[in-house]
């Protein structure tokens, strides 16, 4: 038997979605996009399940999602997952605003210290199994070079608690999307090596595809569905222009 959950909450000054998945049965759980105030509320969502961490999946660098790795990876001795591409932004997180290091210090109060000890790849097409749990991992550039998607699969029995979503149950499968794809948009294109092109190329060839009841949870605003995304968000429409619908 299993009893999956996924807890989410925007967190921070930049409302960043970080959400814990797992299995209340095995008492295990990963955390995806721990942002800024994570170092305390991603361990209460934790205890709210009794659950112990054993890994950070990152969808990509930028500061808003990475913010409290530091402090949680030291904390928990657990594995933080980023693709190869944005390591650059895991060693200076001020490179995505194209800002000196400095500046996290001086305008955030940040001594960004990252934990490179605890730094695993994730590659395009892994399938990696955690907390009891299957996940997909899908290289989707455009906002970042290194931006991935997970896709949790047969999470239909998921019970979902999330305070910006309208979903109670999950789909058989579930995407995290980050910051490919929000309800009604995308994520920005126009930061440092951000690329439109790429983006709509990810989300033709990552979202399209997917089952029309597929529930998205992304990095930042409520949760959609694929269906929903197909028929009204226009960055969508772009990408069937640009690449065709997908099978």
């Amino acid at each position: 038997m299993s009893d999956p959950y996924i807890l989410g909450a925007p967190l921070g000054r930049w409302q960043t979605n970080c959400y814990a998945v797992g299995d209340r049965d095995l008492g295990r759980a990963v955390l995806v996009d721990p942002g800024e105030t994570a170092e305390s509320q991603a361990l209460e969502l934790l205890a709210s399940v009794d659950a112990t961490c054993e890994a950070i999946l990152l969808t990509h660098g930028h500061l808003d999602h990475l913010w409290a790795v530091p402090e949680l990876a030291r904390a928990l001795e657990v594995p933080v997952l980023l693709h190869a591409d944005d390591r650059w932004l895991w060693d200076d997180p001020g490179a995505a605003f194209g800002a000196p290091p400095e500046l996290l210090a001086q305008q955030f109060g940040l001594e960004w210290d990252p934990p490179t000890e605890y730094l695993r790849s994730v590659a395009d097409r892994e399938r990696l199994t955690l907390a009891g749990l299957t996940f997909d991992v899908v290289h989707t550039p455009g906002h970042t070079p290194g931006h991935v998607t997970y896709l949790g699969r047969e999470l239909s029995r998921a019970t979902v608690t999330f305070p910006l979503g309208e979903a109670e149950q999950g789909s058989e499968d579930v995407l995290f999307s980050g910051d490919l794809l929000f309800a009604g948009s995308i994520g920005r294109t126009d930061f440092p090596r951000g690329s439109m092109s790429d983006m709509l190329r990810s989300l033709a060839a990552t979202v399209l595809p997917l089952e029309d009841d597929t529930l998205v949870l992304s990095g930042h605003g409520p949760d959609t569905t694929v269906g929903y995304e197909r028929e009204t968000n226009p960055y969508l429409r772009q990408a069937i222009e640009a690449h065709g619908a997908q099978p």
